[in-house]
């Protein structure tokens, strides 16, 4: 068994770095954490034992082999730029920057360095979604032809200092979560869409609170999407085929230990393929093994560090998806 790879992390008290990505760090046998920093206070408990006094001294640490980066978007660039610099590997947090030409500059310079840079969407680790994907792309709902997916929470007045509402800072409901309710059509049909639909609606700071779209590709296949941080706390993904749906409710983006059923619509006629009936003869269910999707992320970015094996999304398709997240906003305005 290899060593396991050093990571440093930047950005520590970060929401999805405290409640997510240390603990999966610290979970992982292929993984371990050498050393943390936040600018916005002390690295919490119980990874406060690696506190070194800033982000260059995390870059600069011996034993650092890979920067996990979940620092604000518009910062994203810069620090990676840095990593690579230092020799080391980086896991950015999605957006992986605020436009396509920022991250193409830092796909340029891992190359130069011999660095791998991944982004951190951690949703395709999730088993539940995997597994619908596979579903969807195996054909249990015939030919896909829609694809509907949500994605609303609220971040209220009282942190309006969130990065999110901060236009400077790369904010906006389609950068920050786009790419959850967009991944699964991207994934199935590509990111080039013939026809692109979209409404914003903006918040005092200038950013999206609110959008809606609907992207029709050259087959006729369509996707409609609503993103939003003002709205009822929602996740959901419909993937419609000729002969039924497959729905993920729940936690359909974020997976996780409750992400355990995929619900399938059929025909009777047509569906053979399912495995427990719930409501109805058209309505079945499939039960799936949930796991910790962030954990089966740090376990692939540590596998493709050490170079055992591949990281399964490569950058292009996350400059992809940001070119996709341009033209949304471009066909908004």
């Amino acid at each position: 068994m290899s060593k396991p790879v050093g990571i440093g992390v930047l950005g520590a008290r970060s929401m999805v770095a405290r409640l997510a990505v240390l603990p999966a760090i610290e979970a992982s046998s292929k993984a371990t954490l050498v050393a943390a920093a936040s600018l916005s206070g002390p690295v919490p408990d119980p990874w406060a034992n690696a506190t070194v006094s800033d982000y260059e001294a995390v870059i600069n640490h011996p034993d650092v082999e890979a920067i996990y980066l979940a620092l604000p978007n518009d910062m994203h660039r810069a620090w990676t730029m840095h990593a690579a610099a230092a020799g080391k590997h980086v896991l950015c947090e999605k957006p992986l920057a605020v436009s396509p030409d920022e991250a193409r500059v830092m796909q340029a310079a891992c190359h130069s360095s011999g660095t791998l840079l991944a982004e951190a969407w951690m949703t395709p680790f999730d088993p539940r979604w995997r597994h619908a994907m596979q579903l969807a792309a195996d054909g249990l709902v015939g030919e896909l032809t829609e694809i509907n997916s949500a994605f609303t929470f609220t971040i209220g007045p009282e942190r309006a200092d969130n990065y999110r509402w901060i236009l400077d800072h790369g904010g906006g409901a389609l950068l920050d979560v786009g790419i959850y309710c967009l991944g699964p059509a991207v994934e199935l049909w590509g990111s080039q869409p013939t026809a692109v639909e979209a409404s914003i609606d903006l918040a005092p700071s200038g950013v999206d609170a609110t959008t809606t779209v609907q992207l029709t590709w050259p087959s006729g296949q369509i996707a409609r999407a609503r993103v939003s941080f003002v709205q009822t706390e929602q996740q959901r993904l419909e993937i419609v085929g000729t002969t039924g749906r497959i729905v993920l409710d729940g936690d359909a983006h974020t997976g996780g230990p409750n992400a355990k059923r995929i619900r399938v619509e059929c025909d009777p006629a047509t569906n053979s393929a399912t495995n427990s009936a719930t409501n109805s003869a058209r309505e079945r269910s499939i039960d799936v093994e949930p796991g910790d999707p962030y954990l089966g992320m740090i376990n692939a970015f540590a596998a493709a560090v050490r170079g055992t094996q591949r990281w399964p999304r490569p950058v292009e398709r996350s400059i992809d998806m940001l070119e996709l997240l341009s033209q949304i906003r471009t066909s908004a305005q």
